[in-house]
């Protein structure tokens, strides 16, 4: 999962999904050109309920009403394992852990212990695969290692194919 942002966003989008990544776009509005059916939308995006094929919470988010008027995956953001494992019970289809190597808002990274079903998010490179292939990790999000790359979608394909090999899938 590659949570997006920033200039170009549309073309880099496309990109990225013709590079085999899913994509979170985090925009405070929504771009024009985006796939929405093959996008995972950031909740606060106004209208993003409306159209979004996915939908990501923030932290702290009332899951289950949001699981009462969305049908569709929800992605939900947690910084602890406990308010992961409650999104899950409350209905999240996909929980980003964070931070998971790296520490980030005044919170000390959390390591790769308690990921079993869930994502790394977080200070994560693609050396990572094998250690959060064995915590049971779903997978991992990536933002500053893709975006901030000279070459996004080499970086993300970098990503994609270290968590493909080292975790035993193909492609």
């Amino acid at each position: 999962m590659i949570t997006a942002g920033g200039e170009n966003l549309a073309e880099r989008v496309h990109a990225l999904l013709d590079a085999g990544a899913e994509v979170l776009i985090r925009e405070p509005t929504l771009p024009p050109g985006l796939p929405l059916d093959r996008v995972m939308l950031h909740a606060r995006m106004p209208g993003a309920a409306q159209v979004a094929h996915a939908l990501h919470l923030p932290g702290g988010a009332d899951v289950a009403a949001w699981r009462a008027r969305f049908r569709g995956p929800i992605g939900v953001s947690a910084h602890s394992e406990e308010e992961a494992r409650a999104a899950l019970e409350a209905g999240a289809t996909t929980v980003f852990l964070s931070p998971v190597f790296a520490a980030r808002h005044g919170r000390p990274a959390l390591g790769p212990a308690s990921l079993r079903g869930l994502l790394a998010l977080g200070g994560v490179r693609p050396a990572h695969a094998p250690v959060l292939h064995a915590a049971g990790a779903a997978g991992a999000a990536v933002l500053s290692g893709v975006w901030e790359a000279p070459d996004p979608v080499a970086s993300a394909r970098d990503y994609l194919g270290a968590f493909a090999v080292r975790c035993g899938r193909s492609g």
